[in-house]
């Protein structure tokens, strides 16, 4: 399955990057000292709710082909910008 890592349109709402797999979209924002907020979006862009860690691991693993894949997302995830 493709994904799609976009770190300017996840800055756009105030979050470290956005990430697009099969037809959903979910928000990371970083912290330096704090655990990371997930949050899932729209098709249009915009937060719809914030969800807990559990939830984003079960999705993307569930989206995702292999644990290889999941792996490389979730590191690329952390290269985006700590708040």
């Amino acid at each position: 399955m493709s994904y799609e890592i976009d770190y300017t349109g996840g800055e756009k709402v105030g979050c470290s990057a956005r990430i697009i797999i099969a037809d959903r979209i979910f928000y990371v924002k970083l912290f330096s000292t704090d655990e990371s907020r997930f949050f899932s979006g729209d098709q249009q862009g915009l937060i719809q709710k914030e969800i807990s860690n559990t939830e984003f691991d079960l999705w993307i693993n569930v989206l995702a082909d292999t644990e290889k894949q999941v792996a490389e997302i979730k590191k690329k995830l952390e290269l985006g910008k700590r708040y």
